[in-house]
């Protein structure tokens, strides 16, 4: 009960003193077995709750506080982690580790924002952005993968307009570092069937001592999308380039999906081309891999209902033999409201160089 103390209190101020209030958030939770080769099991479970309450003050001030639980675990190095929702074992919060399952709410950042109209709004207080996310399921966390910059956090200003924006601000990773950020998406073609949009993205960091490895990350994503009939394809390819120790490091996204009628396929290709004075591959690109592939064919057995088969690869370094691994199960989509969905998974991990082992678990997620 203690845990909900800050939350509970945030929400009493609010209603208050406020015209008008709104509470948004988003959870992810999950219930996951791991078997091993001899089928014995290992129970967790992980959560990841956001929330955020805005006070709108008239028509067009608000203030907003935002709050955040997740559940954690230890490291192989004893460093204490956030675990992630359907991922696998080793960054799962055991079931009977219940320190680390159920933690407290934590404050997780203040913003003002005034609407001068529906186009342009100022913000200020602490502002977050990414660039070049993932469609494919397990690297959905902007702040942990992303193509062009994972999610970067900080104290500043900035403006928001049509769907654009530009944030200037002292940068979260170092008491001496300023970020500075900014996107705008191009629409080349915007009609009922059919639409393409560019969107360039560049961020920098400035200081003697940014909290990094990269002083600036820049890049694109191209999103095309039509609709003939009952069928409807398209494609977002992205691109995205960081400089590591005087080199640059490139790393290229491809997601194409297509549905005609009951039947759906989704796909997710990455891969990085590394700067050459270091081996390290996961200090110098914003994911776990070097190369992943995914690709999942589904049908739509009801209108809230979907089977789907995926299969995955996965290579963390393209000069290291034997670290790669395949994954291939069934997946089970139930969408209860538009903005829910609820899993039902398996699959078996193919290991060259480790025992193949089985898994198989149920996450949901929802936003409001």
């Amino acid at each position: 009960m203690r845990k909900l103390i800050l939350p509970i209190a945030l929400i009493a101020v609010a209603l208050t003193y406020a015209a008008d209030v709104a509470i948004n958030g988003s959870i992810n939770a999950d219930y996951a077995t791991y078997w091993d080769k001899d089928f014995d099991p290992t129970n967790a479970a992980n959560q990841d709750i956001d929330l955020s309450l805005t006070a709108y003050l008239n028509e067009s001030v608000s203030a907003t506080i935002k709050t955040n639980t997740h559940s954690t675990y230890f490291d192989g190095d004893g460093n204490l982690q956030q675990s992630e929702v359907r991922h696998t074992q080793s960054r799962a919060t055991a079931m009977g580790n219940l320190d680390n399952r159920f933690t407290a709410f934590n404050f997780d950042g203040v913003s003002f924002r005034w609407d001068f109209n529906p186009n342009v709004a100022a913000v200020f207080g602490d502002l977050s952005y990414s660039a070049g996310n993932f469609n494919y399921y397990f690297w959905r966390d902007s702040s942990r993968y992303n193509v062009i910059s994972k999610e970067q956090r900080l104290r500043g200003i900035g403006v928001e307009l049509e769907g654009g924006k530009i944030y200037l601000g002292a940068s979260e990773n170092s008491k001496s570092a300023i970020l500075a950020y900014g996107t705008y998406p191009v629409e080349l073609l915007s009609r009922t069937e059919e639409r393409l949009v560019l969107t360039p993205s560049i961020e920098w960091a400035f200081g003697s001592n940014i909290g990094r490895s990269y002083t600036y990350a820049l890049g694109l994503e191209a999103t095309y999308s039509k609709s003939s009939g009952k069928m409807n394809y398209g494609a977002t390819a992205t691109w995205g380039t960081h400089p590591y120790k005087a080199e640059m490091v490139h790393a290229f996204l491809l997601e194409p999906s297509f549905n005609f009628d009951i039947f759906n396929i989704g796909a997710s290709f990455y891969q990085a081309l590394l700067a050459k004075k270091d081996s390290s591959v996961q200090s110098q690109i914003f994911t776990e891999d070097q190369t992943m592939f995914f690709v999942e064919p589904s049908i739509d057995l009801h209108k809230k209902i979907s089977l789907g088969v995926a299969y995955e690869y996965h290579d963390p370094s393209n000069k290291i033999e034997k670290d790669h691994r395949q994954f291939v199960g069934p997946n089970v989509y139930v969408y209860p409201t538009t903005k829910t969905e609820i899993v039902f998974w398996s699959g078996y991990n193919i290991l060259p160089a480790k025992a193949n082992h089985f898994s198989m678990g149920i996450s949901g997620h929802t936003s409001f």
